[in-house]
């Protein structure tokens, strides 16, 4: 700040015929200083809406400013804390960062204000309040004001002046001392402030930041919770709509740094890491408050949970059973999105989610390239709920070019076999333009009733999904034997293994299968996906291969790759009843996780659970689930580690 004093401005000391709207700004500026209650809050209301022009005041608020600073600067003045307020946002207190136009201009003149810092300490908290709040508008002029602000927030009584200062003092440190004294004293101000709201907010503009230093958990905890129990996380109220425009930017700012958005709850269940405990107690405890804003978080926030941690989360999924039904659109939208987002856990809520369907939920959204199922349909379909079938029938009389319709029918398998005919009928009904459609339709039938699925195939080109289709028909394909045969020596490494895996299936020629197995499942130059073909290949030949178990043998003492191993291991034992390499797999689980269901089955089949069974419980140990990449894992990979949870259970009750 300048340290030269300027004289104090008076309305009448100003040539408003100089000045663009003078007269009325004159008269508002009267009214603001001698006029009655109500005529200065139409002088007030007025002021602003006539200040914004876009994203810049009017240029007469640079003449104004000196005449509104010198009515704050008199005592008996009334509404000197609304006055002082007005002047901030005129200069662009909440929008700190734009430095051009009259708003610049306008933040020159408050900056060569020597009293505005006075103000800080004026006995009128209300003054202390709105001068904590307009030193934003000058927090990029002058570099002394960060440490001054936190100074007056250490000595300052008032609760409500102590939040302006946090949040002024997070800004002026953004452009002063830098973010990191800045964390420090946010966290400092959430472990041990006395007020609710200000903990709070010092606690939301931490987690606003970059790498948050540590804080007290357990105090952030008590205090989004009570927080949430107070209603301070929700939005601020819209304001007037005669002032919005000069305002906007301060209420966007307060709804940018609202407590209650997710990132809080979130930023405290990081801090207890990999304690999956402490993070689901805060969870069910926020489900069990009045709150909708709790309970949306709350769910939202517990599907990631799931989603990166296994744990005992029954309780959690009876709740959004619940909340299914709640009274409030927004918890019902969380709680369906939690249940849509963890696959296999949210089968006991299949009840409440049908219920919920069926009293008129939507089957069917409008997608970017076009109709789709809902989430809620895909839950319950991915759950194989046999009440859906009829309804996924009729769509696909009613609304065939739904999006996912075909998959989901096809997941139920032969429980769905009701609905072949309509699938044979489509099919023979189809526009030959429809190739989509027909590949979705082929595939549904193939899975629901594969024998009848024969007859669509028979002019179909040999590629990978048409062998894959034919394997499924089985012998009822045994007309495409001739094609199949001949792409067993086409070259293409993953067409032969796949012609091989088909040949067996429609005709029963092991030899066959076998020939094309041989070429890859011990081949140094195989890539490690076609080895892992062959030797499942071989897997399903059983005792007709069993010549090969020294080659089996050979290549488990040389193979490296972990998935190659845990193939041989598996071979091994189904075509040999060698059970060696199963015993001594244990390095494969630890080194290659995505191995792990198959290793676990192994060791069922085989017997070995003893020697797996300090792996198994090293893996219920483990809070993280198995396939986890990034922060979380798709819905069908949550119920593939849960499936890997069910096996490692077996393998240790069989353990004894």
């Amino acid at each position: 700040m300048m340290e030269t004093e300027l004289p104090r401005t008076g309305v009448h000391d100003v040539d408003w015929s100089l000045v663009e709207d003078g007269s009325a700004v004159r008269q508002m500026l009267s009214n603001l200083a001698g006029g009655d209650a109500a005529a200065r809050t139409t002088a007030l209301r007025s002021l602003y809406r006539i200040a914004p022009d876009g994203a810049d005041v009017r240029p007469w608020v640079a003449a104004a400013l000196p005449v509104l600073l010198g009515l704050v600067e008199e005592p008996e003045q009334a509404d000197r804390g609304r006055i002082l307020r007005l002047v901030g946002d005129l200069a662009g207190a909440d929008r700190m960062w734009q430095m051009s136009g009259e708003t610049l201009r306008a933040k020159r003149i408050l900056a060569e204000h020597d009293h505005l810092l006075a103000l800080l300490t004026d006995e009128d908290p209300e003054v202390r309040d709105a001068a904590a709040y307009t030193v934003r508008a000058v927090c990029r002029l002058s570099s002394e004001l960060v440490e001054l602000l936190w100074e007056r927030y250490i000595e300052e009584p008032d609760p409500g002046v102590r939040l302006t200062l946090v949040g002024s003092g997070v800004l002026a440190g953004a452009v002063g001392t830098g973010w990191e004294p800045t964390k420090r004293l946010l966290a400092w101000v959430a472990d041990t402030d006395a007020d609710l709201r200000v903990r709070t907010t010092a606690l939301a503009e931490l987690m606003a930041l970059t790498n948050p230093p540590p804080f007290d958990v357990e105090t952030a905890r008590d205090t989004v919770l009570e927080a949430y129990r107070e209603g301070l996380n929700r939005e601020p109220a819209r304001l007037d709509d005669l002032v919005a425009p000069l305002l906007a930017g301060q209420w966007l700012a307060a709804r940018q740094w609202t407590p209650g958005y997710p990132q809080v709850v979130s930023a405290v269940r990081g801090a207890f890491r990999n304690d999956v405990a402490p993070q689901l107690d805060l969870l069910e405890r926020m489900l069990e408050l009045d709150g909708w804003d709790a309970r949306q978080d709350a769910l939202y926030e517990a599907r990631s949970l799931v989603q990166r941690f296994r744990g005992p989360y029954g309780p959690l999924v009876d709740r959004a059973a619940e909340l299914v039904r709640d009274q409030d659109s927004q918890v019902r939208a969380a709680a369906l999105s939690l249940l849509c987002g963890i696959g296999e856990l949210a089968r006991p809520a299949a009840d409440a989610v049908w219920a919920n369907l069926s009293r008129g939920g939507f089957w069917i959204n409008d997608g970017a390239h076009g109709p789709m199922l809902t989430p809620t349909v895909r839950l319950l379909a991915d759950l194989r709920d046999v009440r859906l079938l009829p309804t996924l029938e009729r769509m696909l009389d009613e609304a065939p070019d739904t999006g996912d319709l075909h998959p989901a029918i096809a997941g139920y398998g032969i429980a769905a076999r009701g609905l072949s005919r309509t699938l044979r009928r489509l099919l023979r009904a189809l526009d030959p333009a429809g190739a989509a459609d027909r590949a979705g339709l082929l595939r549904a039938l193939a899975a629901v009733a594969p024998h009848e699925a024969a007859d669509h195939l028979a002019d179909d080109p040999i590629d990978l999904d048409t062998l894959a289709l034919l394997a499924r028909a089985g012998r009822a394909a045994a007309g495409r034997a001739p094609d199949i045969r001949a792409a067993l020596s086409c070259g293409d490494p993953g067409l032969e293994l796949a012609a091989a895996y088909a040949i067996w299936h429609v005709t029963g020629n092991a030899d066959a299968a076998a020939e094309v197995y041989d070429r890859y499942f011990d081949d140094r130059r195989a890539a490690p996906e076609h080895a892992v073909a062959a030797l499942d290949g071989l897997r399903e030949l059983r005792i007709r291969v069993k010549d090969r178990a020294r080659r089996l043998v050979r290549l488990r003492r040389r193979q490296a790759n972990p998935a190659v191993l845990a193939a041989t291991a598996d071979a091994l034992w189904w075509v040999a009843g060698n059970q060696d390499a199963a015993r001594a797999i244990g390095p494969v689980w630890e080194a290659a996780a995505p191995e792990r269901p198959r290793i676990a089955r192994l060791w069922l089949a085989t017997g070995d659970v003893r020697y797996g069974a300090r792996y198994a419980r090293a893996e219920l140990d483990n809070p993280l689930r198995h396939n986890l990449r990034g922060h979380s894992v798709r819905p069908a990979e949550v119920s593939a580690d849960e499936r890997l949870l069910t096996l490692c259970r077996e393998v240790l009750a069989q353990a004894g």
